[in-house]
This record gives C-alpha cells, sequence and structure tokens, in this order.
C-alpha cells in the first residue's frame, strides 16, 4: 500500500494547489454541490471516524499514560473535543482581525500573523490527514477512494474558503504550504515509528477539527443550501460505508 497511499497523497496535493482555479465553484450551483459534499462529509464523521473513538478510548485505557491523564474519564473523547475547540479559536481569531481590518484599514482580510497562524493549523490539520491516510483505510482499496473523496470535498470547502478569507496570500503561501503539509503528514508515518496510541490521540483531535470545519465551512448558509442534495450526499457515503464497513 505504500505506492498507491503515495498516489492518494499527490492526489491531496494536487487538490490544493488548483482548488481556486476551479471555475465551477465561482458558479450558483456550488450551493447544491456544497450541500451534497457536507452530507457526504458528515455521514463519514458519524458512521466511521466517531465510531472509532470508543477503540481509541480502549487503546489509551490500556496504555501507560501519565498521572494526570489516566486520571482523567473519556480522554480520546476530551482528545476530540481539544479539536473543536482549537479549531473554532482560529476562526474566531479570523473572524475578529478582518473585521477589524475592515474597519480601522479598509482592508477585507485578516492581519498577515493572523494568516500564519490560521495556515499552521491547517498545515496540522493536514499533517494528521497525511498521516492518517494509511490505518484509517485500511487494506482495502474502496476504502482509499471514499477517504480520498470525502477528504478531496472537504480540502476543496476549507481552500475556498481560506482563498476567499486571505486573497493572494493563500495564492502565494497558503496553498503550497497546505500541499507540503498532507505529505509531511504521510512522510512521518512512513518512516518514524507510529504506535497505536498516536494514532488513537491524532484520530480523535482530528475528528474534532474536521465536525467543526464541515459545520462551519463545508454547509451554505440556509437560504443557499439545497436539502435534496444534502441527503444525497448523506444516503451515497451511508450506503458505501454500510457495504465495506
Amino acid at each position: 500500500m505504500f505506492y498507491l497511499s503515495l498516489a492518494f497523497i499527490i492526489g491531496f496535493m494536487i487538490i490544493h494547489i488548483f482548488t481556486n482555479y476551479i471555475k465551477f465553484l465561482d458558479r450558483k450551483p456550488k450551493n447544491r454541490l456544497m450541500s451534497f459534499v457536507s452530507g457526504g462529509s458528515i455521514a463519514y464523521v458519524f458512521l466511521h471516524l466517531v465510531p472509532e473513538l470508543t477503540h481509541y478510548q480502549e487503546v489509551a485505557e490500556e496504555a501507560h499514560l501519565p498521572t494526570w491523564l489516566e486520571n482523567l474519564d473519556y480522554v480520546t473523547y476530551l482528545a476530540t473535543l481539544a479539536g473543536i475547540a482549537f479549531f473554532y479559536g482560529i476562526s474566531q481569531l479570523n473572524d475578529k482581525s478582518q473585521e477589524r481590518n475592515k474597519r480601522e484599514k479598509d482592508l477585507t482580510r485578516p492581519s498577515k500573523p493572523v494568516f500564519a497562524l490560521d495556515i499552521l493549523s491547517f498545515s496540522l490539520y493536514n499533517v494528521l490527514i497525511g498521516y492518517l491516510l494509511i490505518d484509517l483505510s485500511g487494506d482495502k482499496l474502496i476504502d482509499y477512494f471514499i477517504y480520498f473523496i470525502v477528504f478531496s470535498f472537504h480540502f476543496i470547502a476549507n481552500n475556498r474558503v481560506l482563498h476567499l478569507t486571505h486573497e493572494e496570500l493563500y495564492t502565494r503561501i497558503g496553498r503550497w504550504t497546505l500541499a507540503l503539509s498532507v505529505l509531511a503528514g504521510w512522510v512521518l508515518y512512513n518512516f518514524t515509528e507510529t504506535t497505536e496510541l498516536n494514532i488513537a490521540f491524532f484520530s480523535a483531535f482530528l475528528t474534532g477539527g474536521v465536525i467543526l470545519n464541515i459545520l462551519n465551512d463545508e454547509l451554505p448558509v440556509e437560504k443557499n443550501s439545497s436539502y435534496p442534495s444534502f441527503v444525497v450526499g448523506l444516503v451515497i457515503i451511508t450506503v458505501l460505508l454500510q457495504v465495506i464497513l
């Protein structure tokens, strides 16, 4: 699976680099597309990632953790909450910086330090997705395709938001950083020692980030959303997961 996983990682990198050139996303049908994507992403999270938290909790309970962690209940679920809180905090910093720049400097984007923090946070996000590709996909080719499809659309949604928020900074720096970060995660998995405990905490944290980013970036505003498209996306991924799991 070494070369297969590398091929999918290269696919992710291409998506990061060229998302802002997808002209279709500038047209009205993008709302139906994003509703479809959000439905599929939510199905993947709640039928594949969230159920794994039970297994990750068992892994954590059997491991020799620091005392302060052993005294905590549902430590991997807390890692998921940490992922939600972390990315929500970054989102809030972006919004407040953007509002301040618009009010004080007549700029439409956040400050450069906030851009750097935003890209670093999503680089971490991409490192985790690259790192967990093989472990979350297993040995079946169809699992890799589902992982690739779900996270490809997820990347497109996130990248469009980053491009609209940070404008030319994202084009010049951000997209290349994200492309390299997903490769960095894959390299870390394949060329460093990986433990089941690492997988448990990384997956739990990523699950929180995915949940927050789906709700924050992928679900269109109510008046522009398409409920039928949302349901179709949810049903398709649900059926695929029921067949392969």
